[in-house]
């Protein structure tokens, strides 16, 4: 049976970390309350209050508020725009990445969040940017995750997961589109993130699986990635029957 079994769509430790980290996550931050509550729902493109947002703040303010964020102290301000090239042999240009979609940082005491204006043509991306910003301002006061200060940044692309933003990740997490500069052509690449795309993916179905979220995910993702979604839902369905109680048991100090 363990050669037709489901087969992960991602490597086997790399699966065992994400595992590590909603344990982690859901030890620190999943029984939250008061008027910052954590209540873990899916956020898709579809949802009413993203698409009725017009500028970036408003769009921030609904990422803050579906991610139980909205009492967090944050300054939003607008950075600089980002272009990454891709060599395709077309041209000989240079492979350039100018600054990153988003920042975060705590100046003094106040913590900021700057975007790349450029996502503003690109408002799934920008909702992925914000939430990887604002798990960085959740995290910020949780202390290392599984595997230490190394994993810090994909740790926060997993609590952007975790808080409900995964479809937004994973589709954000690389595009390609073709370009021309006057004489220069080639292909231009946009990423963002640090877990890959299949990671998220299985990020999104260990989600789903965790807190019961109703069906819907697959429906938003890129077509190349429904099938990863689909491999990862049927070995979280073979292999992890009561994925709650295995989480809230998993022993995480081989993490530390």
């Amino acid at each position: 049976m363990g050669l037709f079994g489901p087969k992960l769509p991602i490597e086997k430790d790399e699966f065992e970390w994400l595992m590590a980290c909603f344990a982690w996550l859901d030890r620190e931050i999943g029984q939250r309350s008061g008027p910052d509550g954590f209540r873990p729902h899916l956020i898709l493109p579809d949802d009413p209050e993203l698409m009725a947002a017009t500028t970036a703040p408003q769009m921030f303010d609904v990422v803050k508020r579906a991610a139980g964020l909205e009492q967090w102290h944050c300054q939003l301000e607008k950075g600089e725009a980002r272009r990454e090239l891709v060599n395709t042999g077309l041209d000989t240009g240079p492979f350039s990445q100018n600054s990153a979609l988003g920042t975060f940082s705590v100046e003094g005491n106040t913590p900021i969040i700057r975007y790349d204006p450029e996502l503003l043509h690109k408002p799934d991306a920008l909702v992925a940017t914000f939430a990887h910003e604002l798990s960085h301002l959740l995290i910020h006061s949780l202390g290392m995750p599984p595997g230490g200060h190394e994993l810090e940044e994909h740790a926060t692309d997993c609590t952007a997961v975790y808080l409900g933003f995964g479809v937004f990740l994973a589709n954000s997490a690389r595009n390609f589109s073709q370009f021309t500069d006057g004489a220069m052509q080639g292909w231009q690449s946009d990423t963002s993130g640090y877990l890959s795309e299949n990671a998220l993916v299985t990020a999104v179905a260990i989600f789903e699986k965790r807190f019961s979220a109703p069906a819907g995910a697959e429906h938003h993702l890129k077509p190349y990635l429904k099938s990863v979604h689909r491999k990862a839902h049927r070995y979280l369905a073979k292999k992890h029957t009561d994925l709650a109680s295995e989480l809230s048991e998993m022993e995480l100090s081989a993490w530390a």
